[in-house]
């Protein structure tokens, strides 16, 4: 998946399309200026010339995401695909929500630097990590990084009409076609490749397959004719890949369900017992985040005219995290992972945190489910609304923080995430908790 900056980019839009009802279910205006204020100061800190330098005239593209509380720039010149594509998100969502042409200009920028310098002209796709002056430092094609430059240039070209954003955003459909798609089982993604594709690097997971999912819906919405029925298509294989292979209902139960995160070569859900070393490659662990992402994704999968039994396997994944990872004195959501029962991992560090994007997205979903479907989900997305601005919000320099301890603990670092404005967040500060 910015720092708190993930709260008003995923809430604007669906609060946009509420704004009508009586009254309206969360204050958008707010959202919105969160929204504008946030990625100001990504983008260039309180004096417009720190951030991540797209303020600065000689931003070449590059985005700085290595940033302090105060958003200064730190030591580290690298930034992966996905926090430059994130980058260049956050710029096109501030641009919608308001016509600015100072966020138009960072993501046209930042998408040229994108294009010029991680796009392999020789191979296809996009390379995992390249430095300031474009020189590539990883050469594999992490399969995270793949897809989620699909869904930034189906979104930029959804801003600029500009018919260079979409033939690139075709040009690396047709990549994830030939490479990621896994032959054996239609609609499932690998997670990644070496450089020329002819090793296969990483395990097979959700964290990829959610984007390439998200990344489909947003291409389908700027095509037309016989490409949109195509995308359609490969959108259809991936829901139902979704729905039949990797959810799982809990054991006993029918009225709720989980997706892993690590699933073995088959596509059967790990099975390894959880450790923090095999946390992201083959522990058995649920992925209770990607639940309630997913729920979201397939009921907008459903408004787009998609199948409409995905609808149930959605209020699934959504039951799950009501019952195993909401705290029951907050109304937050602390467990971002669990065992395939909803019990916490046991071993796991991250037991006693908040984390922030697992907590945006439980915000988002429970509004719209609240909005769309008219469920029982408003008073559930007010909790989580409260605990992510009183907690995850830094109130004294804007943005917000990665994770939040449920009990107090010393913080020894107050260094902005140097994953990029993916998570619009710093690491911790205070009485917040660090990673």
């Amino acid at each position: 998946m910015l720092k708190q900056m993930l709260t008003p980019l995923i809430l604007v839009p669906l609060l946009s399309a509420a704004a009508q009802s009586s009254p309206p279910p969360a204050n958008a205006q707010r959202y919105c200026q969160q929204l504008v204020q946030s990625v100001d100061l990504w983008n260039g800190g309180p004096d417009g010339q720190t951030g991540m330098g797209a303020y600065r005239q000689d931003f070449n593209g590059f985005f700085h995401v290595n940033l302090s509380r105060t958003w200064e720039q730190q030591r580290g010149n690298r930034i992966t695909s996905v926090a430059q594509a994130r980058a260049i998100y956050m710029n096109i969502e501030a641009f919608r929500a308001t016509r600015e042409q100072r966020f138009l200009r960072a993501a046209l920028a930042g998408t040229d630097f994108l294009l010029d310098h991680f796009r392999d002209s020789t191979h296809g796709g996009f390379y995992w990590e390249v430095d300031d002056t474009g020189w590539v430092t990883s050469r594999n094609k992490q399969g995270y990084g793949n897809v989620f430059a699909l869904f930034t240039l189906a979104q930029l070209y959804s801003v600029t009409h500009d018919p260079r954003h979409l033939e690139a955003a075709r040009t690396q459909l047709k990549v994830l076609e030939k490479h990621f798609l896994d032959p054996r089982d239609m609609g499932l993604v690998l997670p990644g490749f070496n450089f020329d594709f002819s090793e296969l690097d990483g395990h097979p997971n959700i964290d990829t397959f959610t984007h390439y999912f998200e990344a489909l819906l947003a291409l389908h919405d700027v095509l037309d004719g016989s490409e949109k029925d195509h995308v359609a298509g490969l959108t259809k294989e991936a829901g139902q890949a979704l729905v039949e292979v990797l959810y799982q209902n809990k054991q006993g139960h029918t009225d709720q369900g989980y997706v892993a995160y690590n699933y073995d070569s088959k596509w059967s859900p790990a099975q390894a017992p959880y450790t923090r070393a095999t946390q992201w490659t083959t522990a058995r662990q649920a992925s209770t985040g990607h639940n309630i992402e997913l729920a979201y994704l397939l009921s907008r999968a459903v408004e787009r005219g998609f199948d409409s039994s995905w609808l149930e396997t959605a209020r699934k994944l959504k039951r799950f995290v009501e019952v195993h990872s909401l705290n029951p004195q907050t109304g937050a959501m602390q467990f971002e992972i669990t065992e395939y029962d909803g019990t916490p991992s046991p071993g796991n560090p991250d037991n006693a945190l908040y984390v922030w994007w697992a907590s945006s997205e439980a915000a988002r979903a429970f509004l719209h489910f609240a909005v769309v479907h008219k469920d029982y989900s408003l008073a559930a997305f007010h909790k989580q609304e409260n605990f992510i601005q009183n907690h995850f919000v830094d109130q004294e320099h804007g943005g917000g923080s990665r994770m939040w301890r449920s009990k107090p603990s010393r913080c020894p670092t107050r260094a902005k995430a140097t994953s990029g404005p993916s998570i619009t967040m710093k690491r911790c500060w205070q009485q917040k908790s660090c990673d």
